[in-house]
């Protein structure tokens, strides 16, 4: 019973945070704040230390995970505290596993919009010069119709890294 309200209160966050993003670009303090109570509810809910530990592990292992980013001013900080909510709900291993299948995500839909944007060589040979130099790449700043809507990749990613790890079940 709690595995499936936890279940459902992760797909909640994910699409909400998505279609924030996808709207506004911006994921919500509020939002975010919410989604972390619950996951952290739902493990309390259990009495068992550890599950509550596991919560609390996966929140900084998605704080984490793009920190680094944030600072770079790579993502937005809604990103970064988004992960750690769902990370709540997933736990250390599956926050890693699930930002990482987000951030690959993410590097995708970046160049698609790179290139139906028009900055598609701009993009590359970015990339050229972050390599040849091997030093990071420049994150010049766009037009808000322009910027990456991340939480829908890291959605993407924690729902499916949660839906395999419960057999696909709510």
């Amino acid at each position: 019973m709690l595995a499936t309200a936890a279940t459902v209160a992760l797909v909640a966050l994910a699409a909400a945070a998505a279609w924030s993003d996808l709207r506004r670009r911006r994921v919500s303090n509020r939002l975010v704040l919410l989604g972390l109570g619950a996951a952290l509810a739902v493990r309390a809910a259990t009495l068992d230390p550890v599950t509550i530990g596991l919560g609390v592990a996966g929140a900084a292992v998605g704080l984490a995970l793009l920190l680094p980013a944030f600072a770079a001013r790579w993502v937005g900080g809604g990103d970064v505290k988004l992960l750690a909510a769902l990370g709540a709900f997933l736990g250390p291993s599956g926050a890693l596993l699930s930002g990482l299948v987000g951030i690959a995500l993410g590097g995708v839909l970046a160049f698609a919009m790179a290139l139906a944007g028009g900055f598609g060589r701009q993009v590359v040979a970015n990339l050229g010069a972050s390599i040849t130099t091997l030093t990071a790449p420049l994150a010049p700043r766009r037009a808000r119709a322009h910027v990456v809507p991340l939480a829908v990749p890291l959605a993407v990613g924690c729902v499916a890294v949660q839906l395999f790890a419960t057999g696909g079940a709510l």
